[in-house]
């Protein structure tokens, strides 16, 4: 939609958000002094500290909340480990049994967060002369919008949340503001001193609430030292004596003392989930028609952003199988027939699909809902939605809707890359519609950027591919967001063909299938399960950045693993780019905008879809000096013909040039072979028998499609031509060595084109996050074969 915060008049804000208790009437209100807030009468005359201090006096002193108290925190961070940034929100709102003495946030325990700023005009974020576009455009104006965002943000990563309440006062004037994963419910600014019966009114009212109206998820239940599973959580954080160490190795003979051992990294996770200050909650999750209790503590992974998913992945506890899983926790997009991911998975495990998480339980939490939607949609009609569309994510007009309609090259704000957005520039004509959810799966993955080798990285791809060739074929599904995050390691026990010898190897799995959908549908729908184009903005295949609106096939899945292939290996291999920071840059965030639309950045287009090869700078070839070469070389020239093609059949044509030569790549020293690695051969060769072999390049140089170029392109219309050509630089361990190095990005690394300035985002959003392309999702896993060679196996003994 076009603005996320809507407006809303005090009144009515107060009789939808903070109703009286059936047992409470309004003439039972408390009678409160006339000019309570007279000492801030002065206005522009007092500094902010002034303000902040007379009015939590005010508040505290008149006990305008029975039950609740509100406590400053401006001049220090939290003490614990919550939040890099180290925000310092002025003031908050807290149970009176639990106000803080030292001045220190403490998000754990917060439920309304508190802001003051001195100026009227320019640190208000709203503007309440606009009947159209309630968000104010001025930059010191979005600043604090976007230090807001941060603070909510920051509650709902720490907290269990379904919405935030958050007291805004700017001078004599304050808003009240309601946030939740599909926008912001904002009041109409009143001047608290002239109206002192209005904010008393509201703050009375809010004093009454439940801990469920205040927004607190009452299926998470707050855990304290010394509660049995608190202190149990702290049992669990030790070391056992048969965990066992999650490296590649052939194992001892003793090393395996129980057939569903710990793994180390496992353990560490769940250790550093108690091992920091953030709090522990016991969360419930359906099982069928029962619930099952997990435990949970610092999240391993957490997304960012506000209206959106707000997906958090825990190391958890399970109670009732007493063992160690993953739990994800999200708001899942909430529309007619569309699929929860845990019914997708229970689909794809009947079938017997591999190398996809194993489902444990799954379900909507206490029918938890977003609000936000409701109020906007009742507030005006909705237009007619082009065809093929459903709406934009709020996220996509965090950007200013005035930029011009060039094609010049720009990046993508961070606060515009999360999965689940459209990516476009329209107009939306609706807020999203988001449910809580969890889901719980058996394996617990390590980041794909753990990879030791390039042979390693190659093998953990080729077994997420071949997942989503066993989805398409056996249960009619693509995935349709494959990225970095959702391609996971996972340490696996292996045997032999014998059943003996144990070792552990790294194993691929592909996860979150929240996005995924049917090839084929049976019927047409109306609208779209979900948007047209989702997906990750770095991973995205060209066509689905060009194309808009445009149906996610096999091919641009091929693709957006190509590209996931190559982001790592220019991030962690050693390679002739000179300068990995740039070339990440300029090929996976940046965009070209053509009439108020996002389309793909330029370098990612020359490469797929003109050149058909990589270089770095000037022509220059870009090598790795091992078999990922060979990769490159095969796949590219592939995807080059394909679009050519598809061009074609659209009436539209590309200038293409001659395919690129042959690649030698200088040799490097010949790794030696060794039992297992034969038989990963052997395994991987069974299951990719038959497929085709790549055909040789022909001249070509004309726009219409050549019949090299068509048989090249039929080659991705499924997956077989792409785990050939994986397998045969995965088994070419001639000149496979030990290549991988220390992240090639700087961590202090700055863009060097800006980023699009994101409307409503502070600078600390702006700035490129090191691990925002790379988030790791500790996953889920299913087991394959061995993936060692004599010199990556350990001795045992």
């Amino acid at each position: 939609m076009a603005h996320k915060a809507i407006r809303m008049e005090v009144a009515e804000f107060q009789d939808t958000f903070f109703p009286l208790p059936d047992d409470v009437t309004a003439d039972r209100r408390p009678q409160w002094p006339a000019g309570i807030f007279n000492e801030l009468a002065a206005g522009d005359k007092l500094t902010e500290q002034d303000i902040q201090t007379r009015f939590v006096t005010a508040i505290n002193d008149n006990d305008l909340m029975p039950g609740l108290k509100m406590s400053t925190s401006s001049d220090k961070p939290d003490v614990t480990d919550i939040g890099n940034f180290k925000q310092k929100p002025d003031a908050a709102i807290f149970k009176a049994d639990s106000v803080p003495t030292d001045g220190r946030p403490h998000w754990a325990d917060q439920l309304v967060t508190v802001e003051f700023k001195r100026y009227t005009t320019s640190q208000d974020p709203f503007d309440d002369r606009k009947d159209d576009g309630f968000d104010s455009d001025a930059e010191t104006r979005k600043e604090v919008r976007g230090q807001l965002i941060d603070y909510a943000e920051l509650v709902f990563r720490v907290q269990h949340r379904t919405a935030l309440f958050m007291i805004l006062v700017i001078n004599r004037n304050v808003r009240v503001l309601r946030w939740d994963r599909s926008g912001t419910v904002v009041t109409r600014a009143f001047d608290y001193v002239d109206q002192p019966q209005t904010l008393c009114e509201i703050l009375w009212r809010m004093s009454l609430l439940s801990d469920e109206q205040l927004g607190m998820d009452t299926s998470a239940t707050r855990l304290h030292p010394g509660d049995t599973d608190y202190n149990l959580m702290d049992f669990l954080a030790l070391q056992a004596p048969d965990d066992l160490a999650s490296e590649e190795r052939m194992l001892k003979p003793d090393e395996l003392k129980t057939d569903r051992p710990v793994l180390a990294h496992v353990r560490d996770k769940f250790r550093e989930a108690v091992s920091s200050n953030w709090p522990r909650y016991r969360v419930e999750v359906p099982s069928g028609n029962t619930t099952r209790i997990f435990l949970v503590g610092k999240p391993a992974f957490y997304t960012h952003g506000m209206a959106c998913r707000g997906t958090k992945g825990f190391v958890a506890w399970d109670t009732q199988a007493q063992r160690f899983v993953w739990l994800k926790d999200a708001w899942r997009l909430d529309y007619e027939r569309m699929e929860s991911e845990g019914a997708i998975l229970r689909k794809l495990n009947a079938k017997g699909v591999i190398n996809v998480p194993t489902l444990v339980c799954h379900g909507d939490i206490r029918n938890q809902k977003t609000r936000t939607p409701d109020i906007w949609e009742a507030r005006q009609p909705i237009p007619s939605a082009p065809s093929g569309t459903l709406s934009a994510s709020p996220s996509a007009t965090l950007v200013n809707s005035s930029a011009s309609s060039t094609s010049a090259p720009r990046k993508r704000s961070s606060g515009q890359m999360e999965v689940d957005e459209t990516l476009g520039g329209e107009e939306e004509y609706t807020l999203r519609r988001h449910a809580h959810y969890r889901i719980v799966v058996e394996e617990i993955g390590k980041p794909l950027s753990d990879f030791r080798r390039g042979r390693q990285l190659v093998g953990v791809i080729m077994d997420c591919v071949q997942a989503h060739k066993d989805a398409v074929m056996k249960a009619n599904v693509v995935h349709r967001d494959i990225s970095s995050g959702n391609i996971l390691i996972l340490p696996t026990v292996m045997y032999d063909e014998n059943g003996g010898n144990p070792y552990v190897s790294w194993q691929g799995l592909l996860t979150d299938w929240e996005l995924s959908k049917p090839i084929h549908e049976a019927e047409p729908l109306l609208r779209p399960r979900q948007p047209p184009r989702t997906g990750t903005w770095q991973f995205l295949s060209v066509g689905m950045l060009t194309e808009n609106p445009k149906t996610v096939e096999i091919p641009d899945d091929l693709e957006s693993y190509l590209h996931v292939l190559l982001y790592f290996s220019v991030r962690y291999l050693n390679s002739d780019c000179k300068d990995p920071a740039e070339f990440i840059e300029s090929y996976f965030d940046s965009y070209t905008l053509q009439g108020g639309v996002y389309k793909c950045g330029a370098r990612k287009r020359e490469v797929i879809k003109v050149a058909g090869k990589l270089t770095v700078g000037d022509g220059v070839p870009l090598f790795f000096q091992s078999p990922m070469d060979d990769i490159f070389s095969e796949l590219l020239p592939v995807f080059k013909a394909y679009y050519k093609v598809q061009d074609h059949l659209k009436a539209r044509t590309t200038t293409a040039e001659p395919p690129p030569e042959p690649i030698e790549p200088p040799s490097s020293p010949t790794i030696p072979s060794s039992p297992t690695s034969a038989m990963e051969e052997r395994r991987h060769s069974r299951a990719l028998k038959a497929l085709p072999a790549r055909k040789k390049w022909a001249s070509y140089s004309d726009d219409e499609p050549t019949d090299a170029e068509k048989h090249d392109a039929a080659l991705l219309a499924d997956h077989d031509f792409v785990l050939s050509t994986l397998y045969n630089a995965f088994r070419s361990k001639k000149r496979w060595g030990l290549d991988k190095v220390k992240d090639r990005v700087p961590i202090d690394y700055k863009p060097q084109v800006p980023l699009a300035i994101a409307r409503g985002a502070s600078a600390r959003t702006m700035k490129r996050r090191k691990t925002d392309v790379a988030a790791p999702v500790p996953p889920t896993f299913s087991s394959l074969p061995p993936r060692l060679t004599q010199s990556e196996v350990p001795k045992a003994g």
